[in-house]
């Protein structure tokens, strides 16, 4: 291999769909796929919560709170769109003591504040 014209660093969900894309929309182009563990999705792909976020961690009006109120609108229409098997089942947040249900009660309060309750 003299030429590779695309390296893709990261072979979580990111990178892989990254490379299918590029090699389909340019299967002339020479593409590898660098990743550092054994497997693909061994970081942070790999512990997917399945949890379509609604944003209520980041601080209101922040740019990942944002991101995340719109993601997971657009995630939640895509998914019906394309008929991708989902529920929109809500989120409970289990506390131990005091001091832990005081942190959740200002997630609960956060949560509220977003724009996008679905």
């Amino acid at each position: 291999m003299e030429k590779v014209d695309v390296i893709i660093v990261g072979a979580g969900v990111v990178g892989l769909a990254v490379a299918e894309a590029v090699s389909r929309l340019h299967p002339d182009k020479e593409v590898v796929l660098l990743e550092k563990w054994e497997k693909f999705g061994q970081e942070t792909s790999g512990r997917n919560s399945e949890v379509i976020h609604g944003g209520m961690y980041y601080p209101t009006g922040s740019l990942k709170a944002r991101l995340c109120v719109e993601g997971n609108k657009l995630l939640y229409e895509y998914c019906a769109k394309h008929k991708v098997a989902h529920q929109k089942i809500g989120k409970i947040i289990i506390t131990r003591n005091a001091e832990e249900e005081k942190a959740v009660q200002g997630i609960f309060e956060q949560g509220q504040k977003m724009a996008f309750r679905g």
